[in-house]
């Protein structure tokens, strides 16, 4: 048995990558690039979705774990509440923080182990549906799921999960005005269709 998956056995994936995020890891590139790699497992957070889940998805507010939300709405129904992320981006930027993201993208989204989030790059297109799919899911699961990857990076390095690792789907809907608020304006550079 590798020793990733020992620390996966024994601290669970959630703090493993908490680790990563503060880099206590020397191993964080490698470990992320293979524990991404390796098949999406069902969440483990047990909480059932609220009432609010199906008929308030995308409200502002809305608690519902991204992983229940993925799971209940039709592909193509998720919309983001936040239409002016800049409202929101700070806020966003610290839920970025929170969950680690920055472990792997950078602080300021600039790139590191994984690709740059500022720069108008969406690899499976860059509707709020694909992107909150993307990030909950990670990309094995999103491939699994009939996406199709519509650009190549220099970083191929599959998503991880984050699903999980993120509270509520208000929280993951101001990640991704954060990072709609650093790409450049008034629209990305490039900008792959759904």
């Amino acid at each position: 048995m590798k020793v990733r998956d020992v620390l996966i056995q024994r601290l669970g994936p959630k703090f493993i990558l908490a680790l990563m995020s503060l880099g206590l890891l020397g191993v964080g590139g490698i470990f992320c690039a293979s524990y991404a790699g390796e098949e999406a497992q069902p969440p483990s957070d047990t909480a059932a979705p609220t009432s609010e889940s199906s008929a308030g998805c995308c409200a502002a507010g809305n608690t519902t774990p991204p992983t229940h939300l993925v799971k209940e709405m039709p592909e193509g129904q998720l919309k983001s509440p936040y239409q002016d992320s800049a409202k929101v981006a700070q806020e966003g930027h610290q839920q970025f923080m929170n969950a680690g993201c920055n472990g792997c993208h950078g602080g300021t989204g600039g790139g590191g182990m994984c690709p740059p989030l500022d720069q108008g790059v969406w690899f499976f297109g860059s509707s709020d549906d694909t992107l909150f799919r993307l990030i909950t899911l990670g990309t094995d699961a999103l491939q699994k799921a009939g996406f199709k990857r519509l650009e190549q990076g220099t970083v191929q390095g599959p998503m991880p999960p984050m699903g999980s690792a993120i509270p509520t789907s208000d929280d993951l809907w101001k990640i991704i005005a954060w990072i709609r608020s650093i790409t450049p304006a008034p629209t990305p550079v490039r900008i792959i269709p759904d």
